[in-house]
């Protein structure tokens, strides 16, 4: 990496953190990978190329670089980068805009369904790093620096991908299955699906009583606002439905904080209550803790501030360098 970085300084770019790509959990992640490729790219051809003739290496370790070089500047490889680079922008965002705590199912439901008509139209309109890097395929150079045709590195069939992509998004709207497990009829997933489906029908102003108010479902139609007075209540119970599995992976990361080896005899009642205070309970400072202080006072228990116990009793000790600290403090 310190090789890398001067490679970097003498070129003068910025060095950014690139990571592995498909082999972590946020498609966030995935993206700064790519985009630390595709923005470092001279930056690590200059590097592999002069690891590569550094006869200070060994051989195996120049071969090494050597075929990494060949790699990153293979014209399918680039043509790859480029692709990737624009999928995983649109699912970056989408990704990002799911986790928020305030998204509502419609709101979810509108964003996934732009996500995928904008992988559908990429099957046609190439994205604007799709259209450079086929120019630098046709002229062999990307970023100044020469291509050529490698034979292992194989080329992603771009409208098959953006395909899979934009159909393995629509097999999850509105779901509560995997996308491989079976449509059977007696498949459980397949029921609870139909019973999500069922229980959504409480949109049908058919299924409405004589006293809802039909005016609030028609501005919830036109405008999607989920702040309608009359249809508070309703909306309030379909905000309940998870819409992502960031507030999991969320708690799960705190209890990593809760958990240390420090405090690593917690039973699991007591990791589950801090973890539901952590996920849910409001900041320190808008709790007003005076009536739990004032119990754990009158059960006998001891002030914070308290001296008077084993573990914080001053001992008083010689100090045989007072003399000198004396000298410090004049």
């Amino acid at each position: 990496m310190t090789e890398l970085y001067a490679c970097a300084a003498s070129l003068e770019s910025r060095v950014l953190n690139i990571g592995k790509i498909f082999t972590i959990q946020w498609v966030a992640s995935s993206f700064r990978t790519v985009y630390a490729v595709w923005n470092n790219y001279v930056a690590l051809h200059k590097h592999f190329q002069e690891s590569s003739i550094d006869n200070e290496r060994d051989g195996k370790e120049r071969s090494k670089y050597l075929g990494l070089n060949n790699m990153l500047t293979s014209k399918d490889f680039v043509f790859n980068i480029g692709m990737l680079y624009d999928v995983l922008n649109e699912l970056s965002d989408l990704s990002l805009q799911l986790q928020k705590r305030e998204l509502g199912l419609a709101k979810a439901h509108t964003m996934i369904d732009r996500t995928v008509r904008i992988l559908d139209s990429m099957i046609e309109i190439h994205g604007p790093k799709l259209t450079q890097v086929i120019l630098a395929n046709e002229e062999m150079v990307f970023k100044g620096i020469q291509l050529h045709i490698h034979k292992s590195v194989q080329k992603i069939n771009s409208r098959q991908f953006f395909r899979s992509i934009s159909n393995n998004l629509k097999s999850r709207l509105f779901t509560t299955q995997s996308s491989h497990v079976s449509n059977a009829p007696s498949n459980l997933f397949k029921e609870t699906y139909d019973q999500l489906l069922a229980d959504l029908n409480v949109f049908d102003s058919n299924a409405w009583l004589d006293n809802v108010n039909i005016q609030g479902f028609r501005e919830f139609k036109d405008t999607r606002d989920e702040n309608i007075a009359d249809l508070k209540m309703l909306t309030s119970a379909i905000k309940s439905i998870a819409i992502f599995s960031s507030e999991c992976k969320r708690a799960f990361s705190s209890m990593n904080e809760i958990v240390s080896q420090k405090k690593n005899t917690l039973g699991s009642e007591h990791i589950s209550s801090l973890m539901f205070i952590n996920a849910v309970g409001p900041p320190v400072e808008k709790i007003n803790t005076t009536k739990w202080i004032e119990s754990w006072i009158k059960k006998g228990k001891r002030l914070a501030t308290e001296e008077n116990c084993p573990k914080r009793i001053k001992i008083a000790e010689e100090n045989s360098y007072e003399s000198l600290w004396n000298l410090i403090k004049d």
